[in-house]
């Protein structure tokens, strides 16, 4: 059996998010909520280790560029999700550029999360597979 995926929701609380988590949720995705960036740090300390960041774009300590701060200081590779309320072309392009993995916008389906969390997951294979093979090389 597959171990369960875990994806950390941050954001402050509203509707939008809410249905994020429960799309993951339908999906098999353990869900865990920081409504803010000193939350989400003492999440990242739990034993079990978060997969994924699903990050709001404003909260009351900071923004998503600080969880992509906290994802890059991960063991592991740790991709980042950016979830606006409203489409921005401007932040798309500074999100992607700044490492974040993916941009998301309302409504939340099934069949897109399902896609982003399998290309997040994928990403993480490789990831390990070329550290592997580096490490070989050594």
């Amino acid at each position: 059996m597959a171990e369960q995926i875990t994806a950390l929701v941050v954001h402050r609380r509203d509707e939008a998010f809410r249905d994020l988590a429960a799309v993951l949720g339908r999906l098999g995705i353990e869900v865990l909520h920081a409504r803010n960036c000193e939350e989400a740090v003492r999440l990242f300390k739990q034993p079990k280790p978060v997969d994924m960041v699903f990050a709001g774009v404003e909260l009351p300590d900071g923004s998503w560029t600080d969880m992509l701060i906290l994802a890059a200081q991960s063991k592991s590779y740790l991709p980042v999700i950016v979830v606006s309320q409203m489409v921005d072309i401007e932040l798309y392009l500074d999100a992607l550029g700044s490492g974040a993995f993916d941009f998301i916008t309302p409504p939340f389906l099934a069949s897109d999360l399902a896609h982003i969390i399998r290309s997040a997951i994928y990403k993480e294979l490789v990831s390990v597979k070329q550290n592997l093979s580096a490490q070989q090389l050594v």
